[in-house]
């Protein structure tokens, strides 16, 4: 399973995601590898951090991803392809080398905006791979109105890249946790984040068995 995790716009928390997804992996047993696409190495300094060496990570910033990644696919059950910031050779090699394509949106009108590029970009490269692709709201904040119109918004694209119900909230515990190496689920495991967490890999679990 090769899970790409990316956005062509940056600050959408696709690197706490991804992280978050490779720990919950981890934790179930899974080998398990971390890709880090992005020059700054979000993935690769979160990994240094990481007491535990149940996570593997490499920086991959090459317009060849796609291409290379073929060698590590059979050493491991799970690959998280962290991606993007921009739609470039590198972002596009990196959503032609998954499986699933996790497209993290903030609940803003400028964010659902934004997010047409990178289904574009989804919708470009698909024929030639059948990956399945998904969108998933983050730091969304409870009961307000902008998060339910980003999910009305966002319905124009369910035939393409449907929104998962789960969604996951802004909460101080997927913050804190980067800076220990941990996930949700290790910093706070009886936490709302771990459990949203948990949901979530749950949800692209049964896709993947689908």
């Amino acid at each position: 399973m090769i899970i790409t995790v990316g956005n062509t716009k940056g600050g959408v928390g696709k690197t706490t995601i991804a992280v978050n997804l490779a720990v919950e992996a981890a934790r179930d047993g899974k080998k398990v590898l971390l890709v880090d696409t992005d020059p700054q190495g979000s993935s690769i300094a979160f990994r240094a951090e990481r007491e535990k060496d149940d996570i593997r990570a490499i920086a991959l910033v090459s317009d060849k991803l796609h291409k290379d990644i073929k060698e590590f696919s059979a050493a491991f059950d799970w690959i998280v392809i962290d991606a993007g910031g921009r739609d470039n050779a590198i972002f596009r090699s990196a959503v032609a080398a998954c499986d699933l394509f996790l497209l993290p949106v903030l609940p803003s009108q400028f964010d659902v905006w934004a997010a047409a590029d990178a289904i574009a970009v989804f919708k470009e490269i698909q024929p030639f791979n059948g990956m399945i692709g998904r969108m998933v709201l983050n730091m969304v904040r409870p009961n307000t109105i902008v998060s339910s119109e980003a999910q009305e918004a966002l319905a124009v694209y369910q035939d393409d890249i449907p929104l998962l119900s789960e969604q996951l909230h802004n909460r101080v515990a997927y913050k804190a946790s980067i800076s220990n190496g941990q996930g949700v689920t290790e910093y706070e495991p009886s936490g709302k984040a771990a459990e949203e967490t948990i949901i979530l890999y749950k949800e692209l679990m049964q896709l993947k068995n689908n």
